[in-house]
């Protein structure tokens, strides 16, 4: 038992570990969430891309294992989507991009980064996605014009916009006057 302890106490990954069996045996969210996030911020410390996509095979397990405890919990979603970004399946990401919507409809703090994500998302959605995706530029428009209007800019994502705003002639013209001046 010792030297179990000592392993995971040694490495983050031999902690990420422990707390995923931890998730495992007592179905705690919280553990399997904290393994989920230190194997993600493992990546960049990967030496291989096999031991790359080791990690992000037991990070998405993790995130599974912690939408059991907490299925509305948009931040988990939102990792698991970026996850599977990351694992070259846009198809599973464009979905937990659309449950992290689902799951908190409208959050200031992580709209800049559900818009990125969406705008590479997009081509990937169902129509459920994409009115989803509908309904967060419009809320985020309502609420941040310009910072949508930049994000727009800076990731290629005009024409999304243009197509969640396209009910509302109002702003659909306020972001084609954004557009214009943001280009001068």
């Amino acid at each position: 038992m010792r030297s179990t302890t000592r392993t995971v106490q040694s490495s983050p990954a031999g902690f990420a570990d422990g707390l995923s069996r931890e998730a495992a045996r007592s179905g705690v969210a919280r553990a399997a969430a904290a393994a989920a996030a230190l194997r993600l911020a493992g990546l960049q410390g990967a030496a291989s891309p096999a031991e790359r996509e080791e990690l992000l095979g037991a990070a998405v397990a993790d995130l599974h294992r912690t939408l059991l405890g907490a299925p509305l919990a948009a931040a988990t979603w939102e990792r698991l989507a970026f996850a599977e970004q990351l694992r070259h399946r846009p198809l599973d990401a464009a979905r937990a991009w659309r449950m992290a919507v689902v799951a908190g409809a409208f959050d200031p703090s992580a709209m800049p980064r559900r818009l990125q994500s969406g705008f590479a998302l997009w081509p990937f959605m169902d129509a459920d996605g994409r009115d989803a995706m509908d309904l967060q530029v419009r809320s985020f428009f309502a609420w941040g014009p310009g910072s949508v209007t930049e994000l727009a800019v800076r990731f290629g994502g005009a024409e999304i916009v243009r197509h969640g705003l396209a009910a509302d002639p109002a702003a659909a013209a306020d972001f084609e006057r954004r557009l214009r001046a943001f280009a001068q």
